[in-house]
C-alpha cells in the first residue's frame, strides 16, 4: 500500500520534529526561503536551509567553490596539496591484504603499514607519506560500517582513504 506525501507529512508533523535540547541550546526552526524545507539553525536571521541547490553551488568553510572536481581530480589534487608540503607520494597497496592474516581486505591507508613499519621492523618507502588508499569494508569486528551505508555520506564500503603518514618512533624522540 502506498502512503502518499501529504500522509507522511501529517504522520510526521512540526511537532516530531519538535526537541528540547535544541531550544535549550538557542537553535530555532525555520522554513527556507528557496525550497521551502524546514530547518534548525542557531541564527535567527538565516533565510536559506544552506543546501547546494539553495546557495548557489557547494561552499567549503564557508567559501564557494567555482570549479568542480572530478573524482580522479580530487585524489589529484589531494596528494599535490601534502606533496607540496612535503609528503611523498606513494602507489596504493592492494586491496587484498595477502601481507596481513588478521584482515582480507585493507581496510584503512594506515593498514599497508602495519605491522611492520609501524612496529619498526622495516622503514617505510617514505617518511613523510601520501597514498591513496582503496579500501574494502565488509563489516565484522573494528570497521563494522556496512549497516551505516547510505545513512551518512562517510559510511560507506569501497572507498579512497586519504592516507598522509608520518612514521617517528620513540627512539627519534617522538
Amino acid at each position: 500500500m502506498a502512503v502518499s506525501k501529504e500522509e507522511l507529512k501529517r504522520s510526521f508533523g512540526k511537532d516530531k520534529y519538535e526537541v528540547e535540547l535544541f531550544r535549550q541550546e538557542g537553535f530555532v526552526r525555520k522554513k527556507c526561503e528557496v525550497c521551502g524545507d524546514y530547518f534548525w539553525t542557531l541564527n535567527p536571521d538565516r533565510r536559506d536551509c544552506g543546501d547546494t541547490k539553495c546557495v548557489g553551488g557547494y561552499l567549503f568553510l564557508g567559501r564557494r567553490v567555482d570549479e568542480g572536481w572530478d573524482f580522479h581530480e580530487a585524489i589529484e589534487n589531494w596528494c599535490r596539496f601534502f606533496e607540496e608540503r612535503g609528503h611523498k607520494r606513494i602507489r596504493a597497496y592492494p586491496v587484498v591484504a595477502r601481507w596481513r592474516d588478521d584482515i582480507a581486505f585493507t581496510i584503512a591507508s594506515i593498514a599497508d603499514f602495519q605491522p611492520y613499519v609501524v612496529e619498526g621492523v622495516v622503514k617505510p618507502p617514505a617518511n613523510p607519506l601520501v597514498v591513496p588508499q582503496p579500501c574494502i569494508r565488509l563489516g565484522g569486528k573494528g570497521f563494522c560500517d556496512v549497516d551505516n551505508v547510505g545513512r551518512t555520506g562517510r559510511h560507506l564500503s569501497l572507498l579512497i582513504m586519504g592516507g598522509q603518514h608520518a612514521f617517528k618512533y620513540d627512539k627519534e624522540g617522538y
